[in-house]
């Protein structure tokens, strides 16, 4: 039983003055290299404070993507005493663009809101839901067995449901128009004023990526998590977008890949920098 509750445990352990002493954790548990963790910053934005790392490479970051929180799980006794068991602690990366061409289409600020939206809820739901630490370390894609897969995969798709899409509406509402389609070296920018395509499209585009990166974790396993992927997002789905959501979605994907085809504009990038 936690003696403290995790937003105000957050806001303890999130300081300027903590920063060096969770530089000296994040090493003994050999996240990043030493060199990465010297350049993990404290910065704040309005009452939300939190730690940032800028990078120049994906070695950090998900391929194609500019900006993320990366969840790190350690013991934090020598910082606050009271928190009992392993703690959950964000850190934004924010990946610097480094090719001329992508400069245009990558907005700084925005992606910033964007993860910051991600760390409010994130902050607020662990908050209400103290049980998220520990399932998002036995069910997180990255280190589920196939034996818990469907509750692997009934969280992960949850993530997307409660977390990305709300911040996608955000994202929206503060003036993002455009898709991208990355492939084979080459960005495609296509620019669209529906709100709900916009929303579906990106739903989309994170259920796919999420079935790549189980089908890599258990590539023997390809129809079985296809189909559980399906059901759930069907299930979880519904209240939002009605029946069978999955074929909506992949509808959404389709339709933006073919616009994107015909009247998007299209720029090759070396693999590098995507």
């Amino acid at each position: 039983m936690k003696k403290l509750g995790y937003k105000n445990t957050y806001h303890r352990v999130v300081t300027k003055a903590n920063l060096e002493k969770i530089k000296h954790i994040l090493n003994e548990y050999g996240y990043y290299d030493e060199m990465t963790v010297d350049q993990i910053e404290y910065e704040k934005k309005d009452d939300l404070p939190y730690f940032i790392l800028n990078v120049d490479s994906p070695e950090y970051i998900r391929r194609g993507s500019f900006a993320m929180s990366d969840g790190i799980f350690i013991e934090i006794g020598s910082v606050i005493r009271e928190w009992e068991g392993i703690f959950y602690l964000p850190i934004l990366i924010i990946r610097e663009t480094t090719n001329e061409t992508l400069k245009p289409f990558i907005n700084p600020d925005m992606l910033m809101e964007h993860e910051l939206h991600h760390l409010r809820h994130i902050i607020e739901h662990i908050d209400q839901h103290p049980d998220y630490i520990e399932k998002s370390r036995k069910h997180n894609v990255g280190s589920c067995t196939f034996a818990d897969i469907q509750k692997s995969i009934e969280f992960e798709v949850g993530k997307i449901f409660s977390n990305e899409m709300p911040a996608l509406i955000s994202d929206y509402e503060n003036g993002e128009r455009d898709y991208y389609l990355y492939s084979d070296g080459v960005v495609s920018v296509i620019t669209s004023h529906d709100k709900n395509e916009f929303v579906r499209y990106n739903i989309a585009q994170y259920i796919a990526k999420l079935r790549i990166a189980y089908i890599d974790r258990f590539p023997e396993k390809k129809s079985e998590l296809s189909e559980y992927i399906e059901k759930e997002v069907n299930k979880q789905g519904k209240s939002i977008f009605g029946e069978n959501t999955m074929s909506l979605l992949s509808v959404s994907l389709f339709k933006v890949m073919l616009l994107a085809e015909i009247k998007g504009k299209h720029y090759e990038i070396e693999e590098r920098y995507l």
